[in-house]
């Protein structure tokens, strides 16, 4: 609370902060206008952005102003020189003022012909040239020349993508000599990287960055699923499409879990505001290391946003989606599961359940034999969402500001209408020059997540649906008030039901603060410093109210309900309370400078120390009554709490040093120093350096022969090394107990005991990951195609392992965790982008594709006496996410086949049918056994991920789409998904197309083929085995996204007060090309239920939204 009234209090006075303008003070004589340039923006939050021939010929300044304003400071350096000048929010971009064109004496032109050059003279090839108002135009030729049709009283168009159009008008000029000047081009962008910022064009390592307006085009409720597909390297993995439980993260090149920093601080943006962000970039290399551990991984950069130099603007932002699931597998109906029940009764000699007489009335559904969709019972077909947020940005030259409130809501999938979440987000940045020197920020946030589902987890449900016949009825005699006892006894219907069966509610609340204070130190030109500490508080209060119920059977003779079955007894309830603080404090050091004009230095150190305090607890009660949720009316009797508490802290110092010359050679060194409390004292520093350098090749003199058609070429490559602590246990390099740990009974009470922490490990230490990294990137045609093109490697030593070893029971204590184990993972990442304006229509295509694999280099293990197990089990230098199994070979297609073939039954083969698996003998020893398991292909990570973003505009309209997809990997099919009425469970309908005899009936009859193997009672091991056969290539294509907006023409907005509206219809996963028809490829197979294998997972969505953009 302290710290809470702190935060308040410094806004409250940044927020009645002065609004005078910015005082710049220069006092020069006969100095060059760079010289004026860098003592604004030592001054100043200012930076400039020029190029270096423009000063040339310029003249030397006398400049005496006292606490003026930037525009007052500009104006007058750059009085009667051939330079203009524009502010863009905190950069200065200093351009050549426009040639104005040399003017043919003509009286009237029909025809108008020139040439149009950049800045250096060079020739513009593909410039688009058009009549304003109409659809008339042309393009100029590789020469730059150009002819084009026009009346006195037209505007020339002269556009192309990477440089600021110009309008001109036609008047009575022949001839035109026109030059454009270059934009701020994606190589100037200034992209957010470790501990600040840098030029596009000085990034020396693998960064991709995105901007928050292209996070906006995917109207998600989870950042991450926004990310997947837009840029090369990143993969995000969706384990659910449960509303607030979607479960998502952030892959980066396969590596694992990224670290994600918000603001500068470690965090989460699952549950961000997407109308908050400003910039996310990615860090894939050795760029990472600057933040320690958990960096191993890569690590992803939010920047939140902040104000603007301009007057207040308000922007509202909503949108309206309809939800459906985007692919999930039909059951069959009564019909199909009486034929094929008895078939599998059938095929192994047992009597038929049903019959012929009973499979024909359940086709005709006749009274009584009715047909139940569970699946359609259960689950509504559209469920609603909505989003709200309003935010304000604005500011003075002194103080700046940004606030934002957001609004998220979204309905589940059940018809009991029980699964919600409500998400509310706030925001407020604020910065303010406190004088010259001093600026102060404080960047506040925070949110509030409620959901509420059933008692029963969504797998559960999904269990329940899956399990449950077409044969049984939903209720009890068809009345709603009595749920029905099914072939399991279990109802998903009540299970659903929150008023009847239980409900799960759970509350986060989180808060964070950043305040910073930065100062310019007098002086030494170029110094700063800067003080950072944030504080991170998450509370999560969770109640889980699991109610007893009952399921009824309906007895005819005496119309009545009996109760069949009682569920979830007894009723109980079990509350628990979780709570993290993180804090954070930084000091650092910043330096830049510029020397001679040409050489720009940028140096970096920092010290960081974290803290993370942990507690939980938590109470249980069984209840006699469920009339009152709440624990003070529970029984004395069956009840227990639990609670614990945890702590942890890290220091670190950092250092970085950039150079270049021109932006031409580009040099980064750094390290991280880092300690952790889990390692014993002699171990628990340790030292991790990196190093990055660059050429822009396409600067040099002897290529600028070639800068019209390759414009921009860079080498780059990077080496680095990190540490992580990884999955170390706290102080195992101590002797120890465990309390509480086991027990004894001493009368008739359970005395809690001690056991040993088992054998210590005083040498463990980090774990190391070592990153290399080869990069090129290319423009041509001024930036009309760009491609960049990565080759990464990460190594990793020293990985936590125990060693297999055999001791016998009596020692007492188990063998430690080491720095055992190694790999390597490699891979290639391929950028492309074309850019193109044609008329009013401006084009962007930019695809990316990314291949990562991992090999093992050492995995400790145990060894075998016997020579094929060895060779199996051991996975040293071997390729990783690989299945084993038995490959199969087809299905036999008659008896005659499966006599000849080895046996795989035990059995002689006498229980094989035809349509059965059969297995290929690869020992050639005639029996199919664990001999005979192979690697039959890979596991379920994507080695092949790749991703399509199209936009166009034209006029007021824009259209975007994002194509994101996977390859090289494969799902298993597990469970009833391979094995029909698995565990009690109903069959899918794919298995309709199985094997089976003309006359199920008639043993003497025909076999009919099939895709799939007949259906057996009891399962028999041979069809449901991990075979090829149920390995399914799972590479997909989706739409991802795609967005058709239309933005009003400012001419109808501009006597209403309004800047901006936009509308547009956005669609999310609206198609899938797979070879899997049945269920979702983006599913994960490694959670603990086998989610996709087996069918009890929440599918993904296909959502349909309208939405609008205000900007008043």
């Amino acid at each position: 609370m302290k710290l809470t009234a702190i935060l308040l209090t410094l806004f409250c006075i940044q927020v009645s902060a002065g609004v005078s303008a910015q005082e710049i003070t220069v006092s020069v004589k006969n100095k060059p206008l760079e010289s004026i340039f860098a003592l604004i923006e030592q001054q100043s939050r200012y930076t400039f952005v020029y190029r270096d021939e423009w000063l040339t010929g310029t003249k030397p300044v006398n400049l005496h102003i006292s606490r003026g304003s930037i525009d007052q400071v500009m104006k007058a350096a750059l009085h009667q020189q051939p330079l203009s000048y524009e502010i863009i929010d905190n950069t200065v971009i200093v351009t050549r003022k426009a040639a104005a064109g040399n003017i043919a004496p003509a009286a009237v032109v029909a025809t108008i012909s020139g040439r149009v050059t950049d800045e250096k003279g060079n020739p513009l090839a593909y410039v688009s040239i058009g009549i304003k108002g109409t659809q008339k135009g042309t393009h100029s030729d590789e020469n730059g020349a150009f002819k084009l049709e026009a009346r006195e009283t037209d505007v020339l168009v002269f556009s192309l993508v990477g440089y600021t159009p110009r309008e001109i008008p036609a008047g009575n000029q022949a001839t035109l000599q026109v030059t454009l000047t270059q934009a701020i081009s994606d190589l100037n962008q200034v992209v957010v990287v470790g501990y600040g910022t840098q030029k596009k064009v000085n990034i020396t390592g693998a960064v991709a960055a995105v901007k928050g307006q292209e996070i906006a085009k995917s109207p998600v409720a989870n950042i991450s699923n926004a990310l997947a597909g837009r840029l090369p390297g990143i993969r995000a993995v969706q384990n659910s499409g449960e509303p607030g439980k979607d479960g998502s993260r952030i892959d980066i090149r396969g590596f694992g879990d990224a670290l994600v920093i918000v603001d500068g601080v470690p965090s989460t943006f699952d549950q961000l505001d997407p109308s908050e962000i400003e910039s996310i970039s990615i860090l894939k290399d050795a760029a990472a290391a600057v933040y320690g551990i958990k960096a191993a991984n890569g690590v992803v950069l939010v920047t939140t946003k902040r104000g603007n130099l301009s007057r207040p603007k308000i922007t509202y932002n909503t949108y309206f989606g309809l939800q459906s699931n985007a692919r999930y597998p039909r059951y069959v109906n009564a019909a199909e599961f009486a034929e094929l029940t008895d078939e599998s009764q059938l095929n192994q000699g047992l009597a038929p359940v049903y019959g012929a007489d009973k499979v024909q009335k359940y086709r005709e559904g006749q009274p009584g034999y009715e047909s139940t969709d569970w699946y359609k019972a259960a689950i509504r077909q559209n469920t609603p969402q909505q989003y709200h947020n309003i935010n304000v940005n604005g500011g003075t030259e002194s103080t700046r500001y940004f606030f934002s409130l957001g609004y998220l809501n979204q309905q589940g999938m059940w018809k009991s209408g029980d699964t919600r979440f409500n998400r509310y987000n706030f925001r407020s940045n604020i910065s303010t020059k406190i004088n010259k020197r001093l600026t102060a920020e404080l960047n506040l946030g925070g949110r509030l997540e409620n959901r509420h589902y059933p008692a029963a987890e969504a797998v559960t449900l999904m269990d329940q649906v899956q399990r449950a016949y077409p044969t049984y009825p939903l209720y009890a005699n068809n009345n709603p008030d009595y749920y029905a006892v099914t072939n399991f006894s279990q109802n998903v219907l009540a299970s659903m039901n929150s008023d009847y069966s239980g409900y799960s509610a759970q509350q986060y609340k989180y808060l964070s603060g950043i305040a910073s204070l930065t100062y310019d130190i007098p002086f030494v030109d170029g110094l700063s410093a800067k003080a950072l500490y944030s504080y991170q508080s998450g509370t999560a209060n969770n109640k889980k109210w699991v109610k007893q119920f009952n399921l009824y059977n309906y007895n005819a003779a005496t119309n009545k309900y009996d109760v069949g079955y009682i569920g979830n007894s007894p009723t109980n309830l079990r509350q628990d309370q979780q709570q993290e603080e993180n804090s954070l404090a930084q000091l650092s050091l910043s330096y830049v400078r510029t020397f001679a004009r040409d050489h720009h230095v940028k140096g970096l150190l920092l010290f960081e120390q974290r803290q993370t305090i942990g507690s939980q607890f938590e109470a249980y009660r069984e209840f006699m009554l469920d009339a009152l949720d709440q624990l003070f009316a529970g029984a004395n009797t069956n009840k227990n709490n639990n609670g614990k508490a945890s702590e942890a802290a890290y220091m670190g110092y950092v250092g970085r040093v950039n150079y270049d010359y021109k932006d031409r050679y580009l040099l980064e060194l750094g390290f991280r120093y880092d300690g952790s409390y889990k390692l014993a004292p002699d171990h628990r520093w340790g030292f991790f350096p990196t190093v990055s350098a660059g050429w822009r090749m396409s600067d040099e003199a002897f290529f600028q022969n070639m800068t019209r058609v390759v414009n921009n070429l860079k080498i780059r490559g990077s080496w680095g090394q990190m540490g992580d602590d990884g999955s170390a246990n706290p102080f195992q390099y101590l002797t120890g107990y465990r309390y509480p740990e086991g027990g004894y009974i001493f009368g008739k009470n359970i005395v809690g005991g001690l056991t040993p922490s088992g054998l210590p490990n005083p040498l463990i230490t980090w774990f190391n990951a070592t990153t290399a990294n080869i990069g090129f990137e290319a423009g041509f045609l001024q930036n009309m195609f760009t491609v960049e093109l990565d080759f990464f490697s990460r190594k990793r030593t020293g990985l936590f392992a125990q060693r297999v070893l055999s001791l016998p029971g009596t020692y007492g204590a188990g063998l430690p965790a080491e720095n055992l184990n190694s790999d390597r993972t490699q891979g290639f990442e391929l950028a492309l982008g074309y850019n193109k304006k044609i008329g009013n229509v401006v084009l962007n295509v930019s695809p990316n594709i990314t291949w990562t694999r991992t090999r093992n280099l050492y995995q400790e293990r145990a060894s075998s006496t016997n020579a094929f197990a060895n060779w199996k089990d051991n996975y040293n230098n071997r390729w990783s996410n690989m299945i084993w199994g038995y490959k199969a070979a087809g299905q036999f297609k008659h008896q005659e086949e499966i006599a000849g073939w080895a046996i795989q039954d035990r059995k002689g083969n006498t229980t094989l049918k035809p349509g059965d698996i059969k297995y290929e003998d690869l020992n050639g020893d005639g029996i199919i056994d664990s001999n005979d398991r192979t690697v039959i292909g890979r596991g379920n990570t994507p080695e092949l991920f790749y991703g399509l973003n199209l936009a166009a505009t034209w006029k007021g309209f824009s259209l975007s789409m994002l194509f994101q997809g996977a390859a090289n990997y494969n799902i298993l099919i597990d469970g009833a998904m391979r094995d029909p009425f698995s565990n009690g469970a109903n069959a899918f309908a794919y298995f309709t197309d199985r094997w089976h005899r003309s006359d199920p009936y008639n043993p003497q009859s025909e076999w009919v083929p099939g895709k799939y193997p007949s259906t057996v009672a009891n399962g028999l091991d041979n069809n449901k085995g991990v075979s090829s056969f149920w390995l399914k290539d799972a590479s997909y294509l989706r739409l991802k996204t795609i967005e058709l907006g239309y933005s009003l023409p400012k001419s109808m907005l501009s006597g209403a007060g309004i800047e901006q509206v936009r509308f547009y219809f956005s669609a999310q996963n609206l198609l899938t090309f797979s070879n899997l028809k049945f269920i979702d490829p983006e599913m994960p197979t490694n959670d603990d239920t086998n989610a996709a294998g087996n069918g009890k997972y929440y599918p993904q969505q296909r959502v349909l939204t309208l939405g609008m953009n205000l900007q008043f």
